[in-house]
């Protein structure tokens, strides 16, 4: 999924609408519901390269795009693989041993 921002294609037009593009002399290669959320002619064309492409599109805001970002997603797997789990490793060890050095109790 691709993550677009309307601050990186201009202000927004109040005259735009891409259901009517022959007034503004420009084809549209995807059908113009695909375009919903375009506020003028550079957003409704970014949308339109990526849905080429067969990605698909949405607006997300400027604070949360490192969210998304390959590099956080493999944080986030690192930190699994090298903290979470040798700490449940090493507690599982711990809490099998002190099970089994209990001796029960014979008479």
């Amino acid at each position: 999924m691709v993550c677009l921002f309307h601050g990186d294609y201009g202000p927004p037009d109040p005259t735009f609408t891409a259901l009517a593009p022959a007034a503004k002399g420009h084809v549209w290669y995807v059908a113009p519901n695909q375009l919903g959320g375009a506020r003028n002619i550079s957003e409704a064309e970014a949308i339109e390269r990526h849905v080429l492409r067969g990605e698909t599109v949405s607006w997300c805001h400027q604070a949360n795009d490192w969210v998304d970002q390959d590099a956080i997603t493999w944080f986030y797997i690192a930190a699994i693989l090298f903290v979470v789990l040798p700490y449940l490793i090493v507690r599982m060890r711990a809490w099998a041993s002190a099970r089994g050095s209990r001796s029960p109790l014979r008479f």
